[in-house]
């Protein structure tokens, strides 16, 4: 029974569709059966790059689905801590997901159709768009791994040129760059290009956000504006990040902020604590999968909520909106979070189906 449930949840996850008590259900599941976790990365990554088609299954997307089982497959090492039968997980799982093979061609039949008016006739790109309660792990064709936040979306060629390795991103991405002297990787967002030959860093620039961040983790990058702030570049060292606040768009629209916000583009380097985990700091927790607030106000806290647990909402008083939070949660669900934050400062909430509203 329990394989076909983790056919299921895995189907589920790399389709993009799973809920977050899924993905806490698979997590689960996962750490019983770890072959199956290993598995699941590869199959992830392969999923996720492009695999050159076999001519028949050039339109067919359940031969394709299988070339990727098949790639995943080969690269599954052997089993170093059984002495027999190593490569049974691999079969056992293969066996269970041929039963469910419709529930990931359709996923990926849905992506090329989706992909395909954004790519030039004579210039394949590929898209990968991490939905609202879902994150992604991708690995890039020069080797490079990539997490994708909730609510996010990357674009990069299928193949890099000779001379540079470019990508744009809305949203959230950690990055751990493969190294390569000869062709520098870049990343391009609407408020700041990121230049680094091979190094980890975390990029946020979500299109409602009202800034935007950088955040080294080793190595060294060098960070440039964009539009009138082309002409600002700063260089990063580890611990550092380069903040660009900007105005919302709607710049009256201000209820649920406590304090004005400054000039479009203004570019400031951030120190972090150089001792702090990666696991704990507020830039890079994500990426283990624990949410952390280092004291934003509520409505700063919210933006990363709607897209952690692909909810909307709504303050229906400016106060509680402008209270500031220190938390860190891992694994809990929209309702926790939020009874365990009115054990700090007072306010209630109600919750119908998607949408959730703040009450004093």
């Amino acid at each position: 029974m329990h394989n076909e449930r983790m056919a299921q949840l895995m189907a589920r996850k790399l389709s993009g569709e799973a809920s977050p008590e899924e993905i806490k259900e698979l997590d689960s599941l996962l750490q019983e059966h770890p072959a199956d976790a290993l598995f699941l990365s590869l199959l992830a990554d392969y999923w996720s790059t492009p695999i050159k088609p076999l001519a028949e299954e050039a339109e067919d997307p359940e031969a394709h689905f299988r070339h990727v089982l098949e790639a995943a497959a080969d690269q599954m090492p052997e089993d170093p801590f059984s002495d027999s039968r190593p490569r049974y997980h691999i079969r056992r799982f293969l066996t269970m997901a041929a039963a469910l093979t419709g529930l990931l061609v359709l996923s990926w039949w849905g992506v090329k159709q989706f992909r395909r008016p954004h790519q030039a006739p004579m210039a394949a790109r590929i898209e990968t768009i991490a939905k609202p309660g879902a994150k992604s792990r991708l690995l890039l064709p020069d080797g490079s791994i990539v997490w994708l936040n909730s609510g996010s979306r990357i674009s990069y060629p299928a193949n890099f040129t000779d001379s540079i390795r470019e990508i744009e991103l809305e949203g959230e991405a950690y990055f751990d760059v493969a190294k390569d002297p000869g062709r520098p990787f870049m990343v391009r967002t609407r408020d700041l290009n990121v230049r680094v030959l091979g190094t980890a860093f975390n990029v946020k620039c979500y299109p409602k956000d009202h800034k935007t961040e950088a955040t080294l983790i080793r190595g060294l990058i060098q960070v440039s504006g964009t539009g009138d702030n082309q002409q600002q570049v700063l260089l990063l060292h580890p611990h550092e990040k380069v903040v660009i606040d900007r105005l919302p768009e709607n710049v009256s629209d201000q209820t649920n902020n406590t304090a004005p916000l400054a000039a479009a583009n203004n570019m400031t380097v951030k120190y972090l604590k150089k001792n702090a985990a990666d696991t704990a700091m507020v830039e890079t927790a994500w990426v283990y999968n624990k949410l952390v607030f280092d004291g934003e106000n509520f409505r700063e806290m919210s933006d990363e909520m709607e897209r952690w647990f692909n909810v909307k909402i709504v303050f229906n008083d400016a106060t509680v909106a402008g209270y500031r939070f220190h938390a860190k949660f891992e694994n809990e669900n929209i309702h926790d979070v939020l009874s365990a934050l009115r054990l700090s400062l007072p306010f209630t909430f109600k919750i119908e189906n998607n949408e959730v509203n703040i009450y004093k």
